[in-house]
Parts: structure tokens; C-alpha cells; sequence
């Protein structure tokens, strides 16, 4: 059984079923872990993410994956997140918007799975790698890792594409980007730390910058 959830500061859209949504209603944030306690036949939760149109994060974005990681860490058990924009445009006149959202949720997770992104630990990057960046000064860029004992600044920029990824950097006091065209806007950069697909960003390199691609 799957249990979608449409987080809210003040309230929790809840979603239940296999196929589709069998169950939905509503509950108070504050209760909603006392009301998932109830459930015992969850197999995993899936989350909405609310990302900006653009597909940008915000802060409710990070609201809600603070709250996913929180599910996953004291549930013990799997949290994906999946794209909830205009989950609840579709549903505006409706009274119980909230609980419609949680089973569009529910319904999208379903039908597409590709388009989810699950909450699971960081690629950490080798002793010899972390070395290699020891002294790295400068307007600098992050792409793509995962890793944030690679950082050595705050005030560094850095690239996610993965929301749970982009979060734990966002924790760490960064600016964190998921629009590749916005880096153009903190360009030049002195040096690109990337991983494997390092040489997409080259572009954003000033005339004596260096990419290290780990």
C-alpha cells in the first residue's frame, strides 16, 4: 500500500491506495505522523514536490523534502517525491483541494515513475578526490555531486538536478540551482568541481578557469 501526501505548513492531504486512491482526507501538520502511525500496512510514501513553474526550487520546495527526509528517517521506509505542479490548480474551487492533491499525487507517481525522485543517501566522493579540491578558492561552481564535505565555502554556487541532493546543500547555507541557464547570472566562474558530465558546463568557465571533473 502507498501513501501520497500533499504537505502543507498548516495541513497534509493524504492519499491511500495501490492502483489508485481508495482512501483520501485531510489531517493537521502537526498531527500528520501520529496519523500515519495509525496506518500499518504502508509499504512506502510518496511526497509532492512543489518546484516553481520554471521548475525552479523554493523554499516550500524545501519545506517539503525537509518533511520527506524527516518521513524516511523516523518511518523507516522508502519516500519518493514526485512533481506536484498544478496538483492543486486543478482542484482551486474544490473545499477539499488538499486530499485531491495527495491522490493526483498518488495517480502521477503511478503513471510515471520516471519522473520521481527517491530519498536515498549521497554518493560520497574518495579520500583522493576530496584532496584534490583542499585548496579550491574563488567564485567556484558545484555541479552534480552529491557529496557536501565538498564544500570549502558557503557563498560556492552550486547545481542539482536531484531535489534531495539540492537540499542537503541548501542546508548547508549554498545557493543551489536546478536551471542550468540561471548559472549564467553568478558567471564567471574561477573553477567547475562536476562529476561525470563535467564538460556541459565549460561554457561558464572565465578565461583562465579550470573544471575539475571527479
Amino acid at each position: 500500500m502507498i501513501l501520497a501526501i500533499d504537505y502543507g505548513e498548516s495541513k497534509c492531504g493524504l492519499a491511500l491506495g495501490e492502483r489508485l486512491a481508495t482512501k483520501i482526507w485531510t489531517v493537521n501538520t502537526k498531527q500528520v505522523f501520529s496519523e500515519i502511525s495509525k496506518l500499518k500496512e504502508i509499504d512506502f510514501f510518496v511526497v509532492g514536490l512543489p518546484l516553481s513553474m520554471s521548475g525552479r526550487y523554493s523554499q516550500q520546495t524545501f519545506m517539503a523534502i525537509q518533511f520527506a527526509e524527516k518521513l524516511h528517517s523516523k518511518l523507516k521506509r522508502e519516500v519518493y517525491m514526485v512533481d506536484e505542479r498544478l496538483s492543486s490548480a486543478v482542484f482551486k474551487e474544490r473545499k477539499n483541494v488538499d486530499q485531491l492533491s495527495a491522490a493526483e499525487i498518488l495517480d502521477r507517481f503511478l503513471s510515471s515513475k520516471t519522473n520521481s525522485y527517491k530519498i536515498r543517501s549521497p554518493v560520497l566522493l574518495s579520500d583522493e578526490q576530496l584532496a584534490k579540491i583542499a585548496d579550491v578558492k574563488g567564485n567556484v561552481l558545484v555541479a552534480d555531486l552529491s557529496d557536501v564535505r565538498v564544500l570549502k565555502n558557503r557563498n560556492w554556487v552550486v547545481f542539482q538536478r536531484d531535489p534531495y541532493y539540492a537540499y542537503l546543500f541548501y542546508k548547508r547555507g549554498c545557493h543551489v540551482e536546478r536551471d542550468l541557464k540561471k548559472l549564467e547570472n553568478f558567471a564567471p566562474f574561477d573553477i567547475i568541481i562536476a562529476g561525470d558530465k563535467c564538460e556541459e558546463f565549460k561554457y561558464l568557465l572565465s578565461s583562465t578557469g579550470r573544471i575539475m571533473c571527479l
